[in-house]
C-alpha cells in the first residue's frame, strides 16, 4: 500500500497516486495494485514449488507511510481493506493485521487498529478505547499513596 505506485493521499498526486476523495482514480490504482498477492505467490512458487502456505504479516488499511498524507476517511479505509482481503483470498495468502487494538495510536488508529476500524464500519459496538489518558498515574499494588517510597 505504501509503495509510490499504490499510495493514496489526502491531496493526491504527487504525494500519492490518488486523492482520497477521487473514487475513479482510487479504484484504478487499487485495482492495479491488488495484483500484489498473486505476484507474491507466483514469485515464491517459482522459487520453492507449488502449494506454499503464504501470509502477509503486516496488513492494515493505511494508504500512505506518512500520517500527514494518508487517507483517514472511512470510505477509503474500507475500500483499502476490501481490496487487500479480496486480493489475498484470490491468491490464497493469509493476512495478519498490524494491531488488533491501538488505543493510543492517535491519527494512525483509524487505519491501523482493527478493532477501531471495525467500530467505524459499524461491525463492533464500541471504539478502541484507552484505559488511561496520557499523564495519568495508576499506582501499582503496594505503592504508598503519600508519595513516599
Amino acid at each position: 500500500a505504501w509503495g509510490d505506485q499504490c499510495s493514496g493521499a489526502v491531496e493526491g498526486f504527487p504525494a500519492g497516486r490518488y486523492a482520497c476523495s477521487d473514487e475513479v482514480a482510487k479504484a484504478e490504482v487499487l485495482g492495479r495494485c491488488s495484483t500484489w498477492a498473486q505476484v507474491y505467490r507466483n514469485a515464491l512458487e517459482d522459487e520453492c514449488g507449488a502449494g506454499l502456505r503464504l501470509a502477509s504479516a503486516e496488513f492494515s488499511a493505511g494508504t500512505h507511510h506518512s500520517i500527514r498524507h494518508g487517507c483517514n476517511d472511512v470510505d477509503t479505509l474500507e475500500t483499502m481493506l476490501v481490496s487487500q482481503v479480496d486480493a489475498a483470498r484470490g491468491a490464497d495468502v493469509e493476512l495478519f493485521w498490524w494491531s488488533y487494538k491501538m488505543p493510543y495510536g492517535g491519527a494512525f488508529r483509524n487505519a491501523w487498529s482493527l478493532k477501531h476500524l471495525l467500530y467505524l464500519l459499524g461491525v463492533l459496538p464500541k471504539p478502541d478505547e484507552a484505559l488511561f489518558h496520557c499523564g495519568d498515574h495508576v499506582p501499582p499494588l503496594g505503592e504508598p499513596r503519600d508519595g513516599s517510597l
